[in-house]
């Protein structure tokens, strides 16, 4: 009787384990495009500034 009591806990915290390490992945991902996208822009500004006083 108390076995099906243990496996559903189980799998309901495997399911919210899997979600939390999706999100943390997805929220890790997105700040690492975001200083990518950063650096390219300031690469860019960088260049035009080099470019419109030689």
């Amino acid at each position: 009787m108390i076995f099906p009591i243990i496996a559903y806990g189980i799998f309901y915290l495997a399911v919210i384990a899997t979600g939390i390490y999706f999100i943390f992945t997805w929220v890790n991902r997105y700040f690492t495009l975001k200083r990518e996208q950063n650096d390219l822009l300031r690469q860019i500004i960088q260049k035009m500034d080099k470019g419109m006083n030689p």
